[in-house]
């Protein structure tokens, strides 16, 4: 079997709903990209046994979960214009096949530092394939059914880490830690196969060239506030190598905005930032994964100080959260494309805020019912919204620049999720009292709650015609 001939939908146009090719393409790039999602959660729960296997320690494996995503907030929006650019297809192949590599390595890896390498080889892989799979299946879906897409893409990215600890565990105890890998390389290399076979051909934009020196102001503005973020949450924001990291950033970030001003291909078009479709979401749902990421790695010290639970209890009972992201996921698609995006991230704005309050009453009162409530209402929050924080930001750029759109959100995105873990962190501090827990929690949620500027500030894609706002 070949790749079919038939190029993916002229930019306004909507498919035929009655054409099996958006649904084989969602799950085709699932099956290529899922493998990231399944392997994540078992390599955090995983880092002590490794730790002994590769006669290392687990903070510094521990950068096999960082360096991941430093390579993805990165490499993400860079990668995504070169999607514009080359053609999504092409990238994404090329994405998923340093995917499939890196996952092979994992397994392979003699060391811990080359087991780190071979997880920021992952992470350089997905860079490539999340940003394009999304231009793919927005192109495929079209306009009016985009949240829908969006909505089944989070289930399966955010349930794949579940499968992964309900799966992955009991494969560790019995085989060891190299056997998840063993399983999941030849997935992946078959979601490779399929992908090469099932994708159609995107088009190229020759007339574009590519900003290479805006790639890497913007590459570094990044890693710079990244890092900044990383050593300022271990060793105090004041720290003088913290301060100077982020010193460079903001020297980058200035480059790249002078470089974006002059160049006559920019890598972000600089006016996208005064349409509100494009900027709201980019506030909302980082402040919202703020709380989430922030609120997901004290809850598991909240739930063994207070609670005195194991580390299988706490797996259990943390599992609640992705379980009804998931399982909400596709519902805040649909929803989206009913009564507009704008409702849904004003939805998931306060579920966020009280999700936060939900673990405030729960650290005060000490009861599980309240840990319960705030998971699924965390969940609840991200399922929801999130469907509509991406097909709303796509709407507002021109088809052209839609894999910059979405490497810019997932930049963001990451960003807001590795700011939330430094500051909750911090505002904890060495405090393990129900108190402290509850300043942290309720800290958590004022900052989810500002997400409501940038909710307030989206225009609902029109059903009627099915076109997208400016903004």
């Amino acid at each position: 079997m070949t790749v079919e001939p038939r190029r993916t939908n002229p930019p306004g146009i909507d498919p035929d709903p009655y054409d099996p090719y958006p649904r084989r393409l969602l799950l085709t790039i699932l099956s290529a990209v899922i493998v990231f999602s399944s392997s994540m959660t078992i390599v955090s729960a995983s880092l002590p046994t490794m730790a002994v296997s590769l006669d290392s320690t687990e903070s510094f494996l521990a950068w096999s979960v960082t360096g991941m995503f430093l390579m993805m907030a990165v490499g993400t929006p860079v990668l995504g214009r070169l999607g514009d650019v080359l053609g999504h297809r092409s990238v994404f192949l090329a994405g998923a096949v340093t995917l499939s590599l890196g996952t092979v390595l994992c397994g392979l890896a003699p060391t811990a530092t080359a087991f780190v390498a071979a997880r920021m080889v992952v992470g350089l892989g997905i860079a490539a394939t999340i940003p394009t799979a999304m231009a793919l299946l927005m192109a495929a879906y079209g306009v009016a059914r985009r949240s829908e897409a969006m909505g089944w893409f989070q289930m399966a990215m955010t349930g794949a880490p579940v499968l992964g600890l309900v799966i992955g565990g009991p494969l560790i105890e019995a085989f060891g830690w190299r056997s998840v890998f063993a399983v999941l390389a030849p997935i992946s290399f078959g979601g490779v196969i399929a992908a090469w076979r099932v994708i159609r051909p995107s088009e190229r934009n020759r007339s574009v060239s590519i900003d290479w020196w805006g790639a890497v102001s913007l590459a570094l503005a990044t890693l710079g506030l990244l890092l900044f973020l990383e050593r300022g949450g271990s060793t105090g924001f004041a720290d003088p190598l913290a301060l100077l990291l982020a010193a460079g950033a903001v020297v980058a970030l200035s480059a790249f905005v002078a470089i974006e001003r002059r160049v006559p291909s920019p890598m972000l078009r600089l006016d996208y930032l005064r349409r509100a479709n494009f900027t709201g979401p980019l506030i909302a749902q980082p402040l919202a994964q703020f709380a989430y990421m922030g609120g997901f790695l004290i809850s598991p010290l909240l739930l063994d100080e207070l609670f005195g639970y194991s580390v299988a209890g706490i797996a259990l009972v943390l599992l609640f959260r992705p379980g009804s992201f998931s399982v909400s996921s596709p519902v805040g698609g649909r929803l989206a494309t009913v009564v507009g995006e704008r409702p849904m991230m004003l939805t998931g704005t306060v579920l966020m805020a009280l999700s936060m309050l939900a673990w405030v009453l729960a650290a005060l009162w000490v009861n599980l019912a309240m840990v319960l409530v705030g998971l699924v209402l965390s969940g609840l929050a991200m399922g929801l919204a999130s469907p509509s924080y991406a097909t709303v930001i796509a709407g507002s750029v021109d088809p052209s620049d839609l894999g910059i759109a979405n490497g810019m959100n997932s930049t963001m995105t990451n960003i807001g999720m590795l700011t939330g873990i430094a500051a909750m962190f911090t505002v904890l501090g060495d405090g393990r009292d129900p108190a402290d827990f509850a300043t942290v929690f309720a800290f958590g949620g004022v900052v989810a709650a500002l997400g409501i500027v940038g909710a307030l500030m989206v225009n609902s894609t029109p059903r009627a015609t099915g076109s997208a706002p400016a903004g």
